[in-house]
């Protein structure tokens, strides 16, 4: 019950900082849409016009409205309102409306859900703030087909880098708490291996693992040439499947087929 409570606590407040942040949310992560671009190519290896996807923590619509593009039909759910309305706005403004609903439900809430889906998607770190227990639990439930979910890693080579070169790297972090819309919301951190082989394995195949941002530095590294850059983002989003690069990006994506029953 105490657990219940902490994580039902623990998503009022992630609701709330991103309601103070739904304004602004699309400008703030704009640095990072090299890699919201590789999960649109993911999407469209993993979707097919007609089918039903879940988008969990939809934030503003972005990936709904992409796949909304595509002919599929999307549930997007974000436990902050605010997002929510965001959403709607843009898919209203895309005349989408009737392949998106766009639904206030934070992830703690999908007992509510009854519907299946073909699959679901969930991008940045909406799952990191959540119970992920609980939510491959009701995954398992709601999800016939595949998952492409992309989380915060637990370890990352450029946030090393900088640690390394100011002296203050203590090691892998299993949680952090960022500052969201003025409010301080903890954040817990996987690898991918970990995350896949604690809540999912059961009732998922893992047909893919692969990290975003190994390489190719964040967007607030800016001494860098752009060319150099662009190398980097080249090879990221190619070579993030390998020994050693799979488990060090900023990201991970895990790319998941429910077992048959």
């Amino acid at each position: 019950m105490y657990a219940a409570a902490r994580s039902k606590d623990s998503s009022l407040n992630a609701s709330a900082a991103y309601d103070a942040l739904a304004g602004n949310y699309d400008e703030q992560i704009r640095g990072d849409e090299w890699m919201r671009s590789a999960l649109h190519r993911h999407y469209l290896r993993a979707f097919r016009p007609g089918m039903r996807v879940l988008d969990v923590a939809c934030g503003t619509g972005t990936d709904a409205l992409f796949l909304a593009s595509h002919c599929i039909h999307v549930l997007a759910v974000d436990g902050s309102p605010a997002m929510v309305e965001q959403a709607r706005k843009k898919v209203a403004a895309a005349g989408l409306t009737e392949l998106v609903e766009a639904r206030a439900l934070a992830v703690a809430d999908f007992c509510q859900l009854q519907d299946q889906f073909d699959g679901a998607i969930s991008a940045f770190a909406g799952l990191n703030t959540a119970d992920l227990r609980r939510f491959a639990e009701d995954a398992a439930r709601l999800v016939h087909g595949r998952m492409v979910l992309h989380m915060l890693n637990h370890f990352s080579l450029w946030e090393w880098l900088g640690g390394v070169a100011h002296g203050s790297w203590r090691g892998p972090k299993r949680a952090r708490t960022f500052r969201i819309g003025e409010r301080h919301v903890p954040h817990t951190l996987y690898s991918p291996g970990e995350a896949y082989a604690r809540y999912f394995a059961q009732s998922f195949r893992l047909r893919a693992a692969y990290s975003l941002g190994s390489l190719r530095p964040p967007h607030t590294v800016t001494r860098l040439p752009r060319p150099v850059v662009n190398t980097l983002e080249w090879i990221d989003v190619r070579a993030g499947a390998l020994p050693g690069l799979r488990d060090s990006g900023r990201f991970f994506v895990l790319d998941l087929e429910r077992r048959p029953t």
